[in-house]
């Protein structure tokens, strides 16, 4: 066991990194920055996943991506070549459904993101509507007070959105005024790399809306680990032989963390690593559950240490 130690796979001798991963039976994925960027697989994470696979470990793969529906990311990770199957695919979208579900929410979903959530949410029984009031050269003032907020309305859903706007985010502000209106967000991630640049994720909206609304959003993405829905009261995995692999501790490391997973952290361009050693070295025992267990550069050496 590596448990928050941070080991630094790459310089421990592979038999002991290939003893480790033989205690585990089941792993569990991130995507951007871990598997693919946009729409190009990371070098060397293709062939890594599918070793997964091919040495007869259950791989799933769980993000807070809810820009394409469940279908369009099973669709794009086999167009990029990933050995994945349809229903080994968990998003944010589905515990969102699954959450308004369990509080059989009957009312309409305002949507501050990109179209997927929006389609899964449809294929899964709930009216998710958009703000079509974004007059661009009308100004602030004037626009609240033309705003007419529908009384139907019960949830305002944060995700991720290239094209977010003052107005969005004016028009969630409001609706959020009433404590009857649930505050949903995908994630609490600020940002996602974009190879040395950064793109703001949900986490980012949210924390403004927070400061306005005085109100803590939901997150029902990674870290809740009730993205993996039925996954984790069936049995069918071992906490003690699950890894997560993932680029984000506020999301990944800390899913892994509190679903008591071993976990892996990837990737240079984030910043997670140094932040990872710094808690380690500071040694603060309540942000210890943000060090993973282990770290590699990229996924793309992790199908060396399953063929020795």
């Amino acid at each position: 066991m590596l448990r928050r130690s941070l080991s630094h796979l790459d310089k421990l001798p592979k038999a002991k990194v290939a003893e480790w991963l033989a205690g585990i039976d089941t792993i569990i994925c991130s995507t951007d920055g871990v598997l693919w960027q946009e729409n190009i697989p990371i070098e060397g994470s293709v062939e890594a996943f599918n070793a997964i696979i091919s040495k007869g470990k259950r791989c799933f793969i769980a993000t807070n991506e809810c820009c394409l529906t469940n279908k369009d990311l099973f669709q794009k990770a086999k167009c990029l070549g990933f050995n994945v199957k349809e229903q080994d695919i968990f998003s944010s979208s589905g515990a969102i459904a699954s959450y308004l579900s369990d509080r059989k929410f009957k009312k309409k979903v305002i949507v501050l993101g990109g179209d997927g959530i929006r389609k899964d949410l449809k294929e899964a029984g709930f009216c998710s509507v958009v703000n079509d009031l974004q007059p661009n050269d009308q100004k602030k003032i004037d626009f609240v007070r033309s705003l007419v907020l529908d009384p139907d309305v019960g949830a305002v859903l944060v995700a991720r959105d290239d094209n977010m706007i003052a107005n969005d985010l004016l028009v969630a502000c409001n609706y959020l005024q009433n404590p009857k209106v649930l505050f949903l967000s995908t994630c609490i991630d600020g940002f996602q790399p974009f190879g040395k640049k950064r793109i703001p994720d949900a986490g980012s909206l949210a924390s403004a809306i927070e400061i306005i609304v005085q109100r803590k959003p939901t997150v029902l993405g990674k870290p809740n680990q009730r993205i993996l829905g039925k996954l984790m009261k069936s049995g069918e995995i071992k906490p003690e032989k699950t890894l997560v692999i993932g680029n984000s501790l506020k999301s990944d490391i800390l899913f892994a963390s509190i679903c008591n997973f071993q976990s892996l952290l990837v990737g240079c361009d984030n910043g997670a690593i140094e932040k990872a050693e710094k808690i380690k070295k500071e040694g603060d025992e309540k942000k210890m559950k943000l060090v993973p267990d282990a770290f590699l550069p990229s996924l793309a050496p992790f199908g060396e240490y399953l063929c020795i």
